[in-house]
């Protein structure tokens, strides 16, 4: 038979780096290292689509997903284009501490991070600076960083460092040709009735460039857009959907269609909610025994759906906790997914509880905000907990044969001889040079292979 394959190169490995719950199982694969451990490519990835309504905390996402690929990659740079001119580098300074590594970093000093607005750039200028940035890295051999991830040989595969991109938002995002229409005629005049359909024009050719542009140069550009209500002229014509999961009558406002189906991952803010206690209506979760203010409206509840997901299965949703003064917090988020799906990983009484797999930190509403800050062992013990939950739920095919729930697996890998104090010291991402890293590797995944005794970690 004809050889008729031998000549034509192969696709280069796309690593996707984790962001924790919920992102990362519901858009990763499993692979084998060199080690027999199990490393998850699933997180972000090359292009990155939100979505929501005004004031459903699209940027704050944004900016979580961001900042940690830049805590966890040590030489990740990251450079945030705001067309709203509404962003500082103090309101990043104030999520950033949300990351362990960032906790005492100023981003306004440092040489890893830049934010830039449209008063500086527009947006043809911006991009053909993006362009040249990626045009630098490609084929960088400076740049190029060595995986934990394996080829077929059985070798390192090496990938581009990241570079983190932020467009907030791709609905203010104004090109050059459109500022002249602007500039030559007033508002509500003719000359202007061209300005929409170059705008989408516009915005059209720069989406349709991007996947290619952030592949080669190791570019992970996130981008907020604006839902909105789709007022249709005709109110007799029959509702169109341009995304399976997207309800009827609510589209994109001011972007192209290409953002809909060029983006590797989209995310929609479904809805957000005051995050209150039924009776008291002060925060569900205080940060401390002070924090009862009735009414106060800081911590918010987010469901989120991936609209289009090319790395899992789309439609999914999840909830996320929001803090409007801190970000993001994945710990409470994680939580929040276990005590909502029937106590899973936790043992207790409805007022004391405390996690399977740290049993001796009890725990109660009022205090798990505080001791999950407090405590890496019990933060560690919730990311685990909520990506087996994950997996059990959203893994159909997965081994049947590893499915366990947390107390089985802490009973079991006790008694296999582990110390779980040792266990819980670990990272569940995997970073560049993963077997060097101060913090040894271990994966949700690693623990229930050494459960069924298929692999013990190497650095032990």
């Amino acid at each position: 038979m004809l050889d008729l394959l031998s000549d034509l190169k192969p696709a280069p490995f796309r690593p996707q780096f984790n962001l924790g719950y919920p992102y990362d199982i519901m858009t990763g694969r499993w692979h084998t290292g060199a080690y027999g451990e199990s490393i998850l490519n699933g997180g972000t990835s090359h292009l990155t689509g939100i979505s929501g309504r005004g004031n459903t905390f699209k940027t704050s996402l944004e900016m979580d997903q961001m900042l940690t690929v830049l805590d966890q990659i040590k030489e990740s740079v990251a450079a945030q284009y705001d067309t709203e001119m509404s962003q500082t580098v103090a309101r990043f300074n104030d999520i950033a501490p949300r990351n362990d590594s960032l906790v005492d970093l100023d981003l306004e000093e440092t040489d890893r991070f830049r934010l830039t607005d449209k008063t500086v750039y527009n947006g043809t200028e911006w991009f053909a600076w993006l362009k040249t940035k990626a045009a630098q890295r490609h084929g960088s051999k400076e740049m190029l960083g060595t995986t934990p991830f394996i080829d077929n040989e059985g070798k390192p595969i090496k990938a581009l460092y990241p570079f983190m991109a932020g467009v907030d938002s791709m609905s203010q995002f104004t090109t050059a040709n459109v500022l002249k229409i602007q500039e030559a005629a007033d508002i509500g005049d003719s000359g202007r009735n061209v300005e929409a359909i170059r705008d989408a024009g516009a915005k059209t050719q720069m989406l349709m460039e991007l996947p290619t542009l952030t592949a080669r140069g190791g570019l992970y550009v996130i981008m907020t857009a604006h839902m909105g209500d789709d007022l249709a002229l005709d109110p007799y014509a029959p509702p169109q959907k341009k995304l399976a999961f997207l309800k009827n009558k609510v589209k994109l406002k001011n972007v192209p269609e290409k953002f809909t189906f060029l983006v590797n991952n989209c995310w929609h803010v479904m809805s957000t909610e005051v995050l209150f206690h039924k009776d008291s209506k002060a925060p569900l979760y205080p940060r401390d025994a002070e924090d009862d203010l009735k009414g106060d409206s800081d911590l918010q509840l987010l469901k989120i759906q991936n609209l289009r997901g090319k790395f899992g299965a789309t439609g999914l949703s999840a909830d996320l906790i929001v803090s409007q003064s801190e970000g993001v917090l994945r710990g409470l988020s994680e939580f929040y997914y276990l005590k909502t799906s029937g106590n899973y990983g936790i043992s207790g009484t409805d007022r004391n509880y405390s996690l399977d797999l740290c049993p001796d930190i009890p725990l109660s509403r009022t205090t798990v905000r505080a001791k999950i800050d407090e405590t890496p062992k019990l933060k560690r013990a919730l990311q685990i907990c909520a990506e087996m939950l994950q997996m059990r739920t959203l893994w159909h095919d997965m081994d049947q044969s590893l499915i366990c729930s947390p107390k089985e697996l802490f009973v079991d890998l006790k008694a296999r001889g582990y110390d779980w104090d040792v266990l819980l010291a670990t990272r569940g991402y995997w970073v560049f040079n993963n077997d060097k890293h101060p913090v040894p590797y271990l994966s949700t995944m690693d623990l229930l292979n050494m459960r069924a005794g298929t692999y013990k970690p190497y650095w032990l």
